[in-house]
């Protein structure tokens, strides 16, 4: 079998198959002793500690001269995208989404 330089396109397949299936096999069998090992210690060690109570964040403070470059850099960043000057259109509301 390993007397000759090359190998025949079957054999060649068959190793290269048999390669691939052990390396599958072994992701697997790891996958499944991680899922085992974390669901015996989850039963083993529990939280005793309640958890706190997420308080309400309060709003940023953002001064005036902050909101005026951001205003700025929203309008310039438009404008360019429309191809015009921002003095040709107006920015009535400014929403963050989260």
């Amino acid at each position: 079998m390993w007397t000759e330089s090359t190998m025949p396109i079957g054999q060649s397949l068959i190793v290269s198959l048999l390669g691939i299936s052990i390396v599958f096999l072994t992701l697997m069998v790891l996958s499944l002793a991680i899922i085992l090992i974390s669901r015996a210690l989850g039963a083993f060690i529990k939280d005793s500690a309640p958890k706190p109570a997420v308080a309400a964040a309060p709003a940023p403070v953002v001064s005036d001269e902050a909101d005026k470059e951001v205003l700025a850099v929203l309008m310039a960043t438009i404008g360019e995208d429309l191809g015009t000057t921002p003095d040709r259109f107006r920015i009535l509301n400014v929403t963050e989404l989260k």
